[in-house]
């Protein structure tokens, strides 16, 4: 029963040309620079903004994956500690204004470098697949041991909304700052 699933949900190698929700990069060596073959052929369907990427050669799968794991992980940090520093400085007004600072410069230089390194990649509208069912509902060509999957997700929200606690928490550092002096 599972194997007849299996086989619906795989495309033909025709249909993949045509689908415009899945692209393959497909591990074929054929020269000396296959890496960068592959790499053309990622950033190719990540301009495109395929809805799915499967990702069949592994040192390329690992590379995507590392560079996606730490944009998430600036964009969570930007946001844990702003709200730390919101409510560092908000709940304790007076004591406390150098853990809230503490957490706000933390905060702004981690949104600092998304924005930099990531904000203008393609592969941040991007996350990696890692859930069995929705993996099974995906088709994953013949013959692929371990691909890495990339779905796309888009960004907008996530970085109006760590940039927007960046600000408020700068904010609330100014104002204790500015009471602090007055």
């Amino acid at each position: 029963m599972s194997e007849t699933v299996n086989q619906a949900k795989r495309l033909s190698p025709i249909d993949e040309l045509i689908s415009p929700s899945v692209r393959v990069i497909r591990e074929v060596y054929e020269g000396e620079n296959a890496h960068e073959m592959f790499q053309a052929d990622l950033n190719k369907a990540l301009f495109d903004k395929v809805r799915f990427i499967i990702i069949e050669p592994t040192r390329l799968g690992e590379e995507t994956e590392r560079w996606i794991a730490v944009g998430n992980c600036l964009h969570k940090t930007a946001l844990v500690s702003g709200a730390a520093s919101i409510a560092i400085g908000l709940v304790w007004r007076e004591k406390l204004t150098i853990y809230s600072a503490s957490f706000c410069v933390v905060s702004m230089f981690c949104t600092s470098l998304y924005a930099i390194c990531w904000n203008c990649d393609p592969c941040v509208e991007y996350q990696v697949e890692r859930k069995q069912r929705n993996l099974l509902k995906i088709p994953v060509p013949e013959g692929a041991s371990s691909p890495v999957v990339l779905v796309h997700t888009g960004n907008r929200f996530a970085t109006i909304n760590h940039r927007i606690v960046t600000v408020l928490a700068t904010s609330v550092c100014v104002w204790s700052v500015y009471r602090a002096f007055k």
